[in-house]
């Protein structure tokens, strides 16, 4: 950079101050550039957001794109008190008559009274065999009741312990042993491994049974009061026996269910809608941005594509999703929906989900948002990679748009000190010719 200075007082002009405001027309182009990187960089960011939208949308299609998740099913129980059941996605609708013959119960067993919680139990190995699998635990110190307790519910996987008072002065201090619910959790503790103190010595005071119970007539044994697998996709929660009590449990339909995830998802494409709006407007971020013009088509289209099937409704329209007046979001008219789920339930999941000749909008919508964002060949990846690109090309054009301004300015420097000296030289000049003339008079 040119380290000559000039002040101008050989002309009298303000030079320095001239050669600023050259250098700064000179650099406009520069300033256009800048605005122009701004731009591509807005953009990029606005395509990130608008891709996490997409996936939002994605996500909310995924819930409903297949039978079983939309099915969204109830269990509905005649006697909650005694069972309830939780359908899952692999569910399927049906009735059963279940009867509760008996619950799952844990194996309790109680050792000897103490004095206190402070009582020396020996020293040396506890053996505990749960589910056929031994586990040992060793007192290789001074160990209390209370820190006999504590250890095993540290260490012994399958076996809780607790100290219970029974209120008396002397020998009021019990420690309870109890495993998991079904005849899986039952254990054996051998403490023939301890010597001094006062070991402890267990007696059984519950034995670890089965559930019993019996649906649509067949027996069934179940290892703990949570049931999974017995109906096929079924939980069945079993909170009291009630032999001789028939419940009646229906696996059935959640209307209600059903429309709510349709609503996530007419939501969620609002969402998109409404950003798409906004930003490809006059005023915003992706305004003249070809890749989210194109998005917004593709998504657009799927949505408002006839759906190519047998079913009564081919359109989402005649189930009371309709595009708003005004804008491009959808209008969701619950009544109408509900009204359609009553009438053909079959055809409304046919809008939605896919199978081997039916693509419903959900499917249509986790493909579509698969390939807009496939990290490879995905519209999102080429319209940020073009950005970048020409990111790349602006900083190049600033780069040697700044060379050429340098340069430009150390030009008129040099212009402008030559300048200066000339006229320096020529008022010297002058001042001699008439210092030569009045001395001559």
């Amino acid at each position: 950079m040119s380290t000559v200075s000039f002040s101008g007082l050989a002309s009298g002009m303000d030079t320095a101050s001239l050669v600023s405001q050259l250098v700064e027309l000179k650099r406009q182009p520069i300033y256009r550039l800048q605005g122009d990187r701004q731009s591509y960089e807005t953009q990029i960011s606005a395509l990130g957001n608008l891709k996490s939208r997409l996936i939002a949308l994605q996500d909310a299609a995924q819930n409903i794109d297949s039978a079983n998740e939309f099915a969204a099913l109830t269990g509905v129980s005649s006697h909650e008190d005694i069972l309830t059941a939780t359908p899952g996605s692999t569910a399927a609708p049906g009735t059963y008559d279940i009867v509760v013959d008996t619950l799952a119960q844990r194996q309790i067993s109680r050792s000897q009274g103490y004095d206190n919680t402070l009582a020396d139990v020996g020293l040396g190995t506890m053996t505990f065999t749960v589910g056929g699998e031994e586990q040992t635990l060793e007192l290789t110190e001074f160990t209390t009741l209370q820190e006999l307790a504590d250890r095993i519910n540290q260490e012994i996987d399958g076996v809780g312990a607790s100290i219970i008072h029974d209120g008396s002065e002397t020998g009021g201090y019990y420690l309870s042993l109890s495993g998991e619910p079904g005849s899986g959790g039952a254990f054996s503790v051998d403490t023939s491994g301890l010597s001094g103190g006062t070991p402890i010595a267990l007696t059984e005071f519950q034995a670890a049974t089965d559930a019993h119970l019996t649906v649509n007539g067949l027996d069934v044994y179940a290892d703990g009061n949570r049931l999974e697998g017995v109906i096929s996709g079924v939980t069945l929660d079993l909170h009291e026996a009630s032999p001789g009590t028939t419940v009646n449990l229906s696996i059935e339909t959640d209307a209600e269910g059903v429309k709510e995830q349709v609503k996530a998802f007419v939501d969620a494409y609002n969402d998109v809608m409404t950003f798409l709006d906004t930003a490809l407007g006059s005023e915003g971020e992706l305004y003249g941005n070809a890749t989210a013009r194109s998005i917004m088509t593709r998504v657009q289209n799927v949505m408002t594509a006839s759906h190519d099937g047998d079913g009564l409704y081919s359109l989402m329209a005649e189930v009371g999703i309709e595009r708003q007046q005004s804008g491009r979001t959808l209008e969701f008219d619950e009544t109408r929906f509900a009204d359609a789920i009553a009438t053909d339930f079959s055809a409304v999941r046919d809008l939605f989900i896919g199978y081997e000749g039916n693509e419903g909008k959900a499917a249509l919508f986790d493909t579509a948002i698969d390939d807009l964002t496939d990290s490879v060949s995905g519209m999102f990846k080429l319209g940020t990679e073009s950005l970048n690109r020409r990111i790349d090309n602006v900083d190049s054009s600033i780069e040697r748009y700044e060379r050429s301004v340098e340069n430009y300015r150390e030009t008129l420097e040099r212009k402008f000190v030559a300048m200066e000296s000339m006229i320096a030289q020529l008022n010297a000049q002058g001042s001699s010719l008439n210092s030569m003339i009045f001395s001559g008079q």
